[in-house]
């Protein structure tokens, strides 16, 4: 894979519905900045059903190639579709 410029992967805490305690999630998402992977990561966490969806860190990916294996497939998707989100089960 070569250099993902324009994919960012946006660390947030949200709630699913009527849970008291938020997830983890990742969202990889393309986007032309910081602000707009922000945005659109907070959103579609929304359109999945969780809320109170709160930003904790954003990093853009220099190098796909530097990538963990398990997460080539969230950075595919999210070239391809726009976004992805990988959801941990665990707090």
């Amino acid at each position: 894979m070569d250099v993902a410029a324009g994919v960012f992967v946006v660390t947030l805490e949200a709630r699913e519905a009527g849970a008291p305690t938020p997830l983890t999630i990742l969202a990889f998402v393309l986007a032309g900045g910081m602000a707009e992977a922000e945005a659109s990561a907070v959103r579609e966490t929304g359109r999945d059903g969780f809320t109170d969806a709160r930003v904790l860190r954003t990093a853009e990916v220099i190098d796909a190639a530097a990538m963990p294996d398990d997460f080539r497939p969230a950075l595919a998707n999210a070239r391809r579709y726009g976004s992805w989100l990988i959801v941990y089960e665990e707090p």
